[in-house]
């Protein structure tokens, strides 16, 4: 049976929610606490957990930081990181924080210097 890409979505939220979830209990810690601690609401985080809702990266950070875990922990499952976010996971991290508070002017500047660099 093949998947859509958008099935392929749905199973994806689904486990990264179960393994947000996994690790919270993991933690000792409620739902709310998570919620808290990540600075997220309570519905935003009920929602992760469920698979109906993705996390952005920002989110993942915070619920890593509140579960005193790396980020790249979150997206272990069963011993292997989802390929495609964990190759050159490190380098993607840096840049991404060293890109997240910059003006967009200043982010279609790097992306062109990077393109040219990259192509």
């Amino acid at each position: 049976m093949k998947y859509s890409q958008s099935q392929n979505m749905v199973d994806i939220k689904k486990k990264l929610g179960l393994r947000i979830s996994r690790l919270r209990d993991k933690a000792h810690m409620t739902q709310a606490k998570l919620a808290e601690r990540a600075n997220l609401s309570i519905n935003v985080m009920r929602r992760i957990e469920k698979g109906d809702r993705g996390p952005s990266l920002e989110a993942l950070e915070k619920i890593a930081e509140a579960l005193g875990i790396d980020t790249a922990e979150i997206l272990n499952f069963k011993g292997k990181q989802l390929k495609t976010l964990s190759e050159g996971q490190q380098e993607r991290l840096k840049i991404w924080k060293l890109l997240k508070n910059k003006k967009p002017d200043q982010i279609k500047k790097i992306y062109d210097i990077a393109k040219v660099v990259l192509n």
